[in-house]
């Protein structure tokens, strides 16, 4: 760090330079030697406590960091990208993308959510919507050091609505198939082996192993913007061997016997990809969740369903962490809690068992 004085025809100025800490150089000018030692000293101190910040923050606009932030996240899915993009576009860039980022403060950022929660909007979307912009900020922080802390880090939130899932039972299960009709089979497929309606899309013949009793999940395939794109499994442990019920075997025969190994598993009646508006429609799906009188019910519930049912039949929670691809443990049993209230009584029966008489 160095002051320099230069002349120049309305008087002295001093110039104080600095480097960031990736090693880009600064410079600040001033008119007193007083004003250039108090900034420098500021910035000593600032840079000892890590919170070096660019003096260009006040003229970069949080739109100008959002693109450069979303440019660097070549790790994320074409779904995961597009509502990023959505959330910016219809949600973020209104209210702060033209604001310089060293103008953006915590109030600004609450009264904010404030608005979004008391508009209706889900707690749930709330804060995925808000982690865009917190990210963003990230980005401003670590790769270019316009700001020194994150305004949004201490955001409050409207509180999370429980989660209820919607669990079938096997004749549940089979009446919903034949509502579907023609492609009932896939209520099955999914209900008995716990796959995302993506995952099971994403199939390939060669992925289902009749003679092992094994489906492979390698692949994903999501709808964005009205096309199917093919990706990686929700996570790591997305990538998994499932065991197949001995009765899903006729249906699996029926849809990958004498077809080529690279082929989709599953497929429209025409053999296209299926996507999940169109196999709703041409299975007539609100009409059949209504028929069986759950008409509240979504395709996903058909996972949950499998997990109802694998605990019905014994599974403990770290096999249905493992068949279902959850990340952790953890996961599992947040999601499924009360799948395993039954438990409970065992603790309480331990607890009876107990003898309360003096030891000899």
């Amino acid at each position: 760090m160095a002051i320099k004085r230069r002349d120049t025809t309305d008087g002295p100025r001093f110039d104080v330079e600095w480097r960031l800490p990736d090693r880009a150089k600064r410079r600040k000018t001033f008119k007193t030697e007083r004003e250039a030692r108090v900034f420098e000293a500021s910035v000593v101190t600032k840079t000892a406590s890590g919170d070096v910040v660019d003096p260009r923050a006040g003229r970069v606009t949080l739109a100008t960091v959002y693109k450069a932030w979303l440019a660097s996240r070549l790790d994320l899915s074409p779904k995961v990208r597009r509502g990023y993009e959505d959330n910016w576009r219809l949600r973020i860039e209104p209210r702060f993308g033209n604001w310089h980022v060293a103008r953006i403060d915590h109030q600004s950022i609450q009264a904010w959510v404030n608005e979004m929660a008391a508009s209706g909007l889900s707690p749930r979307t709330v804060r995925w919507v808000h982690s865009v912009l917190k990210m963003t900020l990230d980005y401003a922080i670590e790769d270019g050091q316009l700001l020194a802390r994150n305004p949004s880090a201490r955001t409050k939130f409207p509180p999370l609505r429980q989660t209820s899932h919607t669990y079938l039972t096997t004749s549940e299960v089979a009446a919903l198939a034949e509502a579907c009709g023609g492609q009932g089979d896939v209520v099955l497929l999914l209900a008995y082996t716990g796959l995302r309606y993506g995952e099971l899309v994403g199939l390939r013949v060669e992925d289902v192993d009749l003679t092992a009793r094994r489906i492979r999940v390698r692949r994903s395939i999501t709808q964005v913007g009205g096309k199917l794109i093919e990706g990686n499994p929700k996570s790591a442990s997305g990538r998994r061997s499932i065991p197949i019920p001995q009765r899903l075997l006729p249906i699996l025969a029926s849809r990958v016997s004498d077809r080529p190994p690279g082929a989709p598993a599953i497929t429209s009646p025409t053999g296209a990809l299926l996507g999940l508006e169109n196999w709703k429609r041409s299975t007539k799906w609100r009409a059949a969740i209504i028929e069986i009188e759950r008409p509240k019910m979504r395709v996903h519930d058909l996972r949950h369903t499998y997990a109802s049912l694998a605990r019905r039949a014994g599974a403990d929670i770290r096999l249905l962490q493992k068949t279902m691809g959850h990340a952790s443990i953890t996961v599992t049993a947040h999601v499924y809690a009360d799948l395993y209230d039954d438990e409970l009584d065992t603790v309480a029966s331990a607890l009876d068992a107990l003898d309360d008489r003096p030891s000899e």
